[in-house]
């Protein structure tokens, strides 16, 4: 349960975080490839790692993005704690595996920064999606929730399918309202976890949005009826979502 609810944090991720201009979810939008690192960090470490950070891993990240080899990054810090859970990390996304490792090869020539050799835990997660809007809005984001489930393992496909036709039209809607930066559905390219989880990711430009959102996604689900209902929540595994809360910190974009 440990290692699920550690993997419940992509995205972050993803990149979880970052808006890119892609075209509205279709059958044609190419596959982006998102590399996670994780890090739980004593609280007496907290402000030397996101300094770490700030001076290793963000100079090379802009640069990436600069010059096209990734097409997104964030770091981020978790708000909502768990004593086994991850404290901060770092996400980039790109439309290659190449260029998901030449980012992680520059950040290891400088070699463990201090706040890292002080992290109890580390983890690395490596996402893909082929499902996923992008808003038109300018702004940055700054916040970001993780919402992951099983599919039922013999028919994870219902999952994407059930999200497309039931909730698709309003995470659609909302992107172009502003109220999100970015949505995506995310699966793991290398498998830390079950095959069949899938982590819904949300990247917000305010905390007032993520209200707006909710408010949304509980209008769309009080308009169903019942048949719709059970087809929607019949599609994950009962009891197997893990949620994720973190306040982005840095982010760049193409």
């Amino acid at each position: 349960m440990r290692r699920f609810a550690a993997l419940v944090v992509l995205w972050f991720v993803a990149v979880i975080a970052v808006p890119v201009v892609f075209s509205q979810m279709d059958q044609s939008q190419p596959v982006v490839y998102t590399y996670v690192s994780q890090f739980q960090v004593p609280r007496a470490n907290w402000a030397e790692f996101s300094e770490n950070t700030e001076k290793s891993f963000v100079p090379i990240a802009d640069k990436m993005v600069a010059d096209g080899t990734i097409l997104s990054y964030s770091t981020f810090e978790h708000i909502v704690h768990t004593p086994e859970g991850f404290t901060h990390g770092s996400a980039w996304s790109s439309t290659s595996i190449a260029g998901l490792m030449k980012v992680l090869d520059e950040v290891r020539k400088a070699g463990p920064q201090p706040g890292q050799i002080a992290a109890t835990r580390h983890e690395d997660y490596l996402m893909q999606t082929t499902m996923y809007v992008a808003g038109n809005s300018s702004g940055m984001p700054a916040y970001l929730r993780v919402v992951c489930q099983n599919a039922k393992p013999d028919k994870p496909e219902g999952y994407a399918a059930a999200l497309k036709k039931y909730l698709w039209p309003m995470v659609e809607d909302q992107s172009k309202k502003g109220t999100v930066l970015y949505v995506g559905l995310d699966s793991q390219y290398v498998n830390n976890a079950a095959p069949s989880l899938r982590c819904l990711v949300i990247s917000y430009p305010s905390a007032d949005s993520m209200d707006k959102w909710a408010t949304a996604v509980n209008a769309t689900l009080g308009k169903m009826n019942q048949s719709d209902r059970d087809a929607f929540f019949g599609a994950a595994v009962t009891d197997s979502r893990r949620d994720v809360m973190a306040r982005i910190t840095h982010s760049g974009h193409k």
